[in-house]
């Protein structure tokens, strides 16, 4: 039913509006919130932002500032700290890509930008779960009021990014966008910021907000894959010492590299997994747009259904007996056959609306987990209490408490 839902290419199946928080989060025209022909176009134009070959050239960012971070470990472990809350760290370490590979000719005022949409994305979470009522945004409270002034700091700052940079091409300061990925997406919009009037209202709108959705999907999610990654492998530690040998033989100790990253098999298999068990998102949610037969269902216009990802990735039906338990092998075969159903496995989602950024995060996570296994060996810490949360993205709700051990060079 699932697939049947999220295969349809006729928008019988619509993404519900959001909640205000989110519609803050995520604005009102950037792709996760478009639906039909204007997201068909949207996508359109944003594709080649995420071809492989424009990925391949922020490997080296990823790297630099894995790095960085991992100097800090070190730095922290020869002063005899015992254990590390590795949540917060890539938390930072990921919204420091996406500045780097989003914004990358205007580095510190996109990092500027994306410090207060961290902190406009714990408010949305907070708001999760929480009951609410006919005009309840409009109360000032402290987080209405806050959420507020960051919404209207982040569109200001955005807008004067994206124009100044479209005044410097004009002007013949620079020759295009750039080619980090505010670059590649104004370029994508070319004929709208060359041609239409109504490109300060319309366009710079569609961008703006397709700038907030690059940094809450591609900072939050990858920070929890990575972090709930360290800490099966600290509780797998023959899983992890395999991955170890893997990555040691393809790269040795040097700096990983785009081309000898498919050669990671087993470190991919992990990672699957990973997002199997702890999917960042929980579940899906659609519409009917008319009446719609759904398996022996007969479904009304205007219902709201939720696809349960993490209950499904824990089916014991389509996993095996072991479908509650850390196994990467069961992903030796690929995502199809790893499981009963071919469909099984719907956390970038499923279909036409598959996740833009599946293959962003995913080469992001390899090279960071690669540089971790290339320094440390590490097990969870006996501070660690198990306690996954909904917090916005799924996350341990007590912090991931890992202990390091340096490796020899």
């Amino acid at each position: 039913m699932m697939k049947q839902i999220l295969s349809n290419k006729f928008g019988h199946y619509e993404k519900p509006d959001p909640n205000f928080q989110l519609k803050r989060l995520f604005g009102l025209y950037g792709l996760a919130s478009s639906s039909g022909e204007k997201w068909a176009h949207q996508r359109r134009l944003l594709n080649p932002a995420f071809h492989l070959d424009s990925l391949k050239s922020m490997v080296p960012v990823m790297a630099s500032s894995t790095g960085r971070m991992l100097e800090k470990w070190e730095n922290a472990i020869a002063d005899g700290v015992k254990e590390i809350e590795v949540s917060n760290d890539f938390r930072c370490l990921t919204a420091d890509v996406i500045a780097r590979t989003a914004f990358g000719t205007s580095f510190e005022q996109g990092k500027h930008i994306f410090h207060m949409l961290a902190e406009l994305t714990i408010l949305a979470g907070k708001s999760f779960g929480k009951m609410s009522f006919l005009g309840s945004r409009f109360l000032p409270t402290p987080s209405n009021l806050r959420s507020k002034k960051l919404d209207m700091a982040i569109q200001k700052s955005l807008r004067e990014l994206i124009l100044n940079r479209k005044k410097n091409v004009e002007m013949g300061k620079n020759d295009s966008y750039g080619m980090d990925l505010l670059g590649l997406m104004m370029n994508a919009y070319k004929d709208e910021v060359k041609g239409k009037s109504n490109f300060v209202s319309l366009s710079l709108q569609h961008m703006v907000d397709e700038c907030k959705t690059f940094f809450t999907a591609g900072s939050e999610t990858t920070a929890t894959l990575l972090t709930w990654t360290l800490i099966l492998l600290g509780m797998h530690t023959d899983w992890q010492d395999a991955a170890r040998e893997e990555v040691l033989h393809t790269f040795k100790r040097d700096t990983p590299n785009f081309d000898s990253m498919a050669r990671l098999k087993l470190v991919n298999m992990i990672l699957f997994e990973v997002l199997r068990l702890y999917p960042p998102i929980v579940g899906l949610s659609r519409r009917t747009c008319k009446k719609m037969q759904l398996g022996s269902l007969t479904v009304p216009a205007g219902v709201e259904l939720v696809l349960p990802t993490i209950t499904v990735n824990h089916d014991e039906e389509l996993w095996g007996k072991d479908a509650k338990e850390f196994n990467p092998h069961r992903f030796s075969q690929g995502i199809s056959k790893a499981s009963t159903h071919p469909a099984a496995f719907t956390t970038f989602g499923f279909g036409p609306r598959t996740c833009i950024g599946q293959n962003f995060a995913l080469i992001e996570a390899k090279v960071m987990l690669t540089m971790i296994l290339q320094r440390f060996s590490f097990s969870v810490s006996p501070t660690y209490i198990h306690s996954p949360a909904l917090i916005f993205t799924v996350l341990p709700l007590h912090g991931a408490q890992i202990i390091f051990q340096q490796l020899p060079n």
